[in-house]
């Protein structure tokens, strides 16, 4: 007797499976669904075999029979154990689902569409390791599903490496609660978080940072028509400038950067908080780093550099160094920067040329007597230790750069700034920074190494290569300015070795080394 043909198909409509009826499957709607005049929709339905043994039921091919005797469906379900399987070994891999677009599409070809009616995007990347909140108790339930990424990944993804202390973050600390408060905050730290994705390769948020920078300018506008000075304000300024400089440090981060330092000594200003502290040392350690880029100088509207009940001994989480030692590399900016100014025209007279050593010895007794300590919260910590002492190394190599000449003996031997201390002081700087982790702290030291005529191929080598390990962990703007400008510098002292004492070329003026 000749078998049955198997006339069951997996192809049908999904109307057709429910009542069982064998579908003639013709398009776009078969007969039966175009006789009730009934959506007609052809759809995946995908089982997974852990959840088939849960409910009971067979799962795939596996029926009520099997060949071995005794053995039924009930009795596997309670024979197989569910293994999870460890995600782990799939990171940073390819993997592959059965799937294809079709799947993700109704019958008309047009992209299903959230609950909200959004468009299931590509926006929220969902290969990620960082989870979106699901509990309505979670501080960003209330906020749309790009948002709520987008503001965990500040938090998560961003955030931690700001700060050299997981104890002292005012980015997780007081940006992030201030961000809920203030709307026009929350659209830059959105526009921050969205860029550097961008930066990583996730292009498709590059409509969010043009969006949200565009809500963060507006509201900013909005408020400082209205005269408004409050610390939202304050720290929408400080993102935007966040978010140029790690875009490309173009021009634009200098404006936000006097915008913000105009503000910080405000009259309304509360510059006795936490949070108005760190504006402070934010807005007033750019401004110094970015000084030490360029010969140029100008005269900034700040009353002064640091409020007097702050501590300039102390290391700064943020900054990797003392305030002290700041004050000090501003002023060999500020007097190499008056010095160049002079020597573009004409000759330094003779009593300019003594004033200038003079000021130069002054900072290097400076350096000498300087002292650095770390906060209580970070008490034992010797690596940031030797980041502090890193970048008091490269503020004696920096004074020997910008200010010094000729040097007397006498001087040679108190401040070691001669031909053969500078280059121990250059191999103390290179030793010590092997010691550390890849981090963009060190970014200001490299420069400076950089930009000093380094002989040696082998430490040209190691500065380059420190700087693009950098550009690995962060791929920011500032990162990627800083090696063309030690490239081009490299270039430019090789050419040019015979008297050449220019400092940086002007196109890298606007470098954030902060």
């Amino acid at each position: 007797m000749p078998r049955k043909q198997n006339t069951r198909r997996r192809t049908g409509c999904a109307k057709c499976k429910e009542q069982h009826i064998q579908c003639t499957e013709e398009h776009p709607r078969c007969r039966r669904c175009e006789r009730l005049d009934v959506e007609c929709v052809r759809e995946l339905k995908i089982m997974f075999r852990e959840d088939a043994i849960q409910r009971g039921i067979s799962f795939g091919r596996e029926g009520v029979w099997t060949k071995r005797p005794g053995t039924t469906a009930h009795n596997r379900k309670t024979e197989t154990i569910f293994q999870g399987l460890p995600l782990t070994q799939y990171t940073n891999r390819l993997f592959f689902l059965n799937l294809n677009e079709g799947d993700f599409q109704d019958s008309d070809g047009v992209p299903r569409t959230h609950s909200s009616g959004q468009i299931c995007p590509n926006s929220i990347d969902l290969c990620t390791d960082l989870s979106i909140p699901t509990s309505i108790y979670h501080p960003l339930h209330s906020f749309l599903d790009t948002e709520t990424y987008l503001l965990d990944y500040f938090i998560r993804g961003i955030s931690p490496s700001c700060s050299l202390s997981e104890l002292y973050n005012p980015y997780i600390s007081l940006v992030v609660p201030l961000s809920f408060v203030s709307t026009t905050l929350r659209h830059a730290v959105l526009a921050v978080s969205a860029n550097q994705l961008c930066l990583l390769g996730k292009d498709q948020f590059t409509e969010q940072v043009c969006h949200y920078k565009h809500m963060a300018l507006q509201g900013l506008r909005r408020g400082i028509s209205a005269g408004v000075h409050d610390d939202g304000m304050v720290a929408s300024i400080l993102m935007l400038c966040f978010h140029d400089i790690s875009d490309g440090c173009s021009p634009s981060w200098m404006t936000h950067l006097h915008g913000g330092l105009q503000l910080i000594d405000y009259p309304t200003s509360h510059g006795s908080s936490d949070l108005w502290k760190f504006f402070r040392m934010y807005f007033v350690a750019h401004n110094i780093m970015s000084r030490t880029a360029s010969e140029s100088w100008h005269q900034d509207d700040i009353s002064e550099l640091w409020s007097g009940s702050e501590n300039l001994e102390e290391i700064d989480m943020l900054m990797g160094c003392s305030r002290g030692l700041l004050t000090l590399i501003n002023n060999i900016s500020i007097q190499a920067s008056t010095k160049a100014k002079i020597q573009k025209y004409r000759r330094l007279t003779p009593a300019e040329t003594q004033y200038y050593a003079n000021v130069s010895l002054d900072i290097g007794t400076a350096l000498l007597g300087l002292k650095q300590t770390l906060p209580q919260h970070s008490t034992g910590r010797e690596d940031l230790e030797r980041i502090a002492q890193v970048k008091h190394l490269a503020a004696f190599l920096y004074l020997n750069e910008r200010l010094e000449d000729e040097p007397d003996i006498d001087d040679q031997e108190r401040l070691g700034v001669s031909k053969g201390c500078k280059s121990r002081l250059i191999l103390s700087i290179i030793e010590m920074i092997s010691t550390l982790p890849d981090m963009a702290t060190l970014l200001w030291p490299l420069f400076v190494l950089g930009n000093t005529g380094l002989e040696n191929e082998e430490q040209r080598r190691f500065v380059l290569d420190r700087l693009a390990n950098i550009q690995k962990t962060r791929n920011l703007g500032s990162v990627r300015r800083t090696i063309d400008a030690v490239k081009h510098a490299f270039m430019t002292k090789s050419l040019f070795s015979s008297g050449n004492k220019a400092w940086v070329h002007e196109t890298y003026r606007y470098i954030s080394l902060a």
